[in-house]
């Protein structure tokens, strides 16, 4: 059997009750943190008394065999950070299981998506979430741009994750990415002067700021970080902002 388990936003107590069974009873255990820089290994492995081996993003994409081949002789439990089934390649994973005829189980658990209904911000008014890329030489798309471009034309948000390849992304240094890509493209998607959202999730709880980005650009923010683009705003949503927000330092 093959056991997908999430992990939930940053830390081994936010984990389900379910979910920790489940890696009990699992004859070895995986995990993946290319999708997120989640820090609990070590106290999982203490609650759980299991070894935790971490596999790479190419081990699960263009090496998925060696995986299924244990699978369908032992239990095998990957864990990821957030929900299981956000990530496309983990849904990839449970359709070559049925090919193979693995079993599979799904433990759901807390993700960025549900998380970021912290801010005030109405879920169901989301619309294509992007990830902003960190700075590579000859590199530098401008979908992130053109989504939160699009999502604002028909009045949602747009959540922006910000890029953890080789280190978090600061809010500042996507900020700027979208300004470059604005002087390129000039149709007055981004503006210094309106107002946008920086959340973090961490062991403590979630923080926000609601503000300028003329401000954010001047704010040290705790990374990983998302950056939230308002759509078109209901009055509950805008004080709810308001008041969540914390003051820039």
């Amino acid at each position: 059997m093959l056991k997908l388990i999430g992990l939930g936003l940053c830390e081994a107590e936010d984990i389900s009750l379910k979910g920790l069974e489940e890696i009990k009873k699992s004859d070895k255990v995986f995990m993946e943190r290319y999708t997120s820089p989640w820090h609990g290994k070590k106290d999982l492995e203490k609650i759980t008394g299991k070894k935790i081996e971490e596999v790479k993003r190419s081990e699960l994409e263009e090496g998925s065999e060696k995986l299924m081949d244990e699978a369908s002789q032992k239990d095998i439990a990957l864990l990821i950070p957030g929900d299981p089934l956000v990530a496309t390649t983990h849904i990839e994973l449970l359709i070559q299981a049925g090919k193979r005829n693995v079993e599979t189980e799904i433990v759901h658990s807390s993700s960025i998506y549900s998380a970021v209904a912290e801010t005030g911000l109405q879920i169901y008014k989301f619309g294509k979430t992007t990830t902003i890329p960190l700075p590579q030489k000859n590199y530098r798309p401008k979908s992130p741009y053109d989504v939160i471009k699009k999502n604002k034309e028909r009045g949602l948000h747009t959540m922006a994750l910000l890029d953890i390849k080789d280190r978090p992304m600061d809010v500042s240094e996507a900020l700027e990415y979208l300004i470059g890509v604005e002087k390129e493209k000039n149709d007055g998607v981004i503006n210094k002067e309106e107002r946008v959202v920086a959340f973090n999730v961490g062991p403590s709880g979630g923080r926000m700021i609601y503000e300028r980005i003329s401000e954010l650009l001047k704010t040290d923010f705790p990374t990983p970080a998302v950056l939230i683009f308002p759509g078109k705003l209901h009055d509950k949503e805008r004080e709810a902002m308001e008041a969540f927000s914390e003051e820039v330092r």
